[in-house]
C-alpha cells in the first residue's frame, strides 16, 4: 500500500505543477502588449534621424514585407527652412522605406523657383548627410539639422484655419 501512496504522491505533484506552469503561461498572454513604436521611432531604427518628420504626427502604418509607409497628421504642415524654401506636409505622406532610403516619396513637397516640387527621395549618404532628391535635382544637408521635428506654421486643418505656429528648422521626409 505504501508504494501506491507515494506513487499516487508523484502523480498528485506532476499534475499540480503542470497546471501551475499552464496557469502561468495563460497569465502571461494576458499581459498588456507593448506599445509600438512611435513614427518618429521607427525613422530612426531605419537609420534616418526624428526630425524630417514635422511635430504631429497622429499615426501611421507600415507592411514590413515591402517598406511601404503613410503616415498620418491632422493637418497640412507648412514651414520655411534655410535657405528660404517653404516644406509642405500633406495630411498623408506615403513612400516605401529601407535601411537608409526613403523611395517613392508622396505628400512632401518644397517651394523653389515659385513652383511646388515634390521630393520623391531621401538616402542617408552617410552617418552625417542626407540627400534630397526633387526630380534630377539633389541636395545634400547634414544630420545635425534634423535632430528635433520641426513645428509648423501656416497650417491649414480641415476647416482651414491658420494655427499658431512654431519655430522654423530644416525638415523633410
Amino acid at each position: 500500500m505504501a508504494m501506491a501512496d507515494t506513487q499516487l504522491h508523484r502523480l498528485f505533484l506532476f499534475v499540480t505543477l503542470l497546471a501551475a506552469a499552464a496557469v502561468s503561461s495563460v497569465s502571461g498572454a494576458r499581459s498588456v502588449p507593448a506599445e509600438p513604436p512611435s513614427a518618429y521611432e521607427m525613422l530612426e531604427k531605419f537609420g534616418f534621424p526624428k526630425g524630417i518628420l514635422p511635430v504631429g504626427v497622429t499615426g501611421y502604418k507600415l507592411r514590413r514585407s515591402d517598406g511601404a509607409f503613410q503616415v498620418f497628421m491632422d493637418r497640412d504642415c507648412e514651414f520655411e527652412v534655410d535657405g528660404g524654401y517653404r516644406l509642405t506636409y500633406q495630411r498623408t505622406i506615403s513612400g516605401r522605406v529601407a535601411g537608409g532610403s526613403i523611395r517613392d516619396l508622396r505628400g512632401v513637397s518644397v517651394k523653389m523657383f515659385f513652383v511646388n516640387w515634390g521630393i520623391d527621395q531621401v538616402l542617408m549618404v552617410d552617418a552625417d548627410h542626407l540627400m534630397f532628391y526633387v526630380g534630377p535635382i539633389s541636395q545634400a544637408f547634414t544630420t545635425d539639422n534634423f535632430l528635433e521635428s520641426p513645428e509648423c506654421r501656416g497650417c491649414r486643418g480641415s476647416d482651414g484655419g491658420q494655427s499658431a505656429g512654431g519655430g522654423s528648422a530644416v525638415a523633410a521626409i
